[in-house]
């Protein structure tokens, strides 16, 4: 989903509207998906590198995703009706509270639905991801082996 700043300077559209339509598209996409069977479908909706943006167009752009959000899981959404579960991907502790709240929201509303997945990247980059997975690792492997010296200190050789 990228282009919605150009295409509604392109048009002459006011602030958002160029996103309102991009938003559209996505609702349009998800339909066409489903009418052919595609099973999973994979979205980038905001970068990390987006929040570099004019702080007032970062704030306007948090509102729309949660306005947007919000509007994926009404009861009469194409979501409900075509049964998809949503994924929100990336690093969401970069989001407005309301936006991470209603992110998750929507998750656990979801989380039932079995038809298709909708994978939501937001907050990511390619670099951030690499890292939050090295970082995961290690706290992994930090924790077998805090276990292993709590073993060895009861004389157990097995942990060795």
């Amino acid at each position: 989903m990228d282009g919605n700043r150009r295409y509604s300077k392109k048009q002459n559209l006011l602030d958002g509207d160029g996103h309102r339509a991009g938003f559209s598209a996505l609702i349009n996409m998800l339909r066409y998906c489903y009418e052919l069977g595609v099973k999973y479908i994979t979205v980038y909706a905001f970068s990390i590198d987006n929040f570099k943006r004019r702080p007032e167009e970062v704030v306007s752009l948090m509102k729309l995703m949660q306005e947007k959000i919000d509007e994926l899981t009404k009861e009469e959404s194409i979501v409900n009706r075509l049964g998809i579960r949503i994924y929100f991907q990336g690093n969401l502790k970069l989001l407005s509270d309301p936006v991470r709240s209603a992110a998750e929201r929507d998750m656990v509303k979801t989380a039932g639905n079995s038809k298709a997945v909708l994978s939501v990247c937001i907050a990511y980059t390619s670099t951030d991801e690499i890292v939050h997975a090295v970082q995961e690792y290690c706290e992994e492997k930090w924790d077998e082996i805090r276990k292993g010296d709590a073993n060895n200190a009861r004389g157990d050789l097995i942990g060795l």
